[in-house]
């Protein structure tokens, strides 16, 4: 039996800021992978999804900022693409 090895292509983040009032969050991701503009993500904690973001901006260094579309966000959550 032949074993075939697919490289992850997720992108996987981490909830560093919450804003409640302006319901927004600053993502953090590993230098280089970084999610396009309008992309949506997934939210998750303790590997219950828990809401929703589109990235917006702005974007610097390894931090991107996004608006939470639906359900909560808490700082430690983890962010990940469709």
């Amino acid at each position: 039996q032949t074993l075939i090895v697919t490289p992850e292509s997720a992108l996987v983040g981490k909830v560093e800021l919450v804003n409640t009032l302006g319901r927004f969050v600053t993502l953090r991701f590993p230098l280089g992978k970084l999610p396009m503009l309008e992309q949506r993500l997934d939210l998750y904690r303790r590997g219950l999804k828990v809401g929703e973001v589109k990235v917006t901006g702005p974007q610097r260094e390894d931090r991107i900022v996004a608006d939470l579309a639906a359900g909560e966000a808490e700082v430690g959550d983890e962010a990940r693409s469709h």
